[in-house]
């Protein structure tokens, strides 16, 4: 089964920042959660490269994206 690289993981954390998401410890959230969904996309589909398995699990967090998670943060 593929694994995330470390540059993988830097490639999350730079998504997560380019989608508004400033706080360290919501990124790093988030960033465990696409990268447990990422590595569930290859061990189903393996042949699936990084960009779309994370496109995937990036829509299921609906149109507003990261949104709502920053917003419960900033509560």
């Amino acid at each position: 089964m593929k694994k995330l690289s470390a540059t993988h993981i830097e490639q999350l954390y730079a998504f997560t920042r380019a989608h508004f998401v400033d706080y360290y410890d919501v990124q790093t959230e988030l960033v465990d959660h696409l990268a447990n969904g990422i590595e569930a996309q290859w061990a189903a589909n393996p042949d699936l490269d990084f960009e779309q398995a994370l496109d995937i699990e990036f829509k299921k967090f609906g149109v507003f994206g990261f949104l709502e998670v920053v917003e419960e943060r900033e509560k």
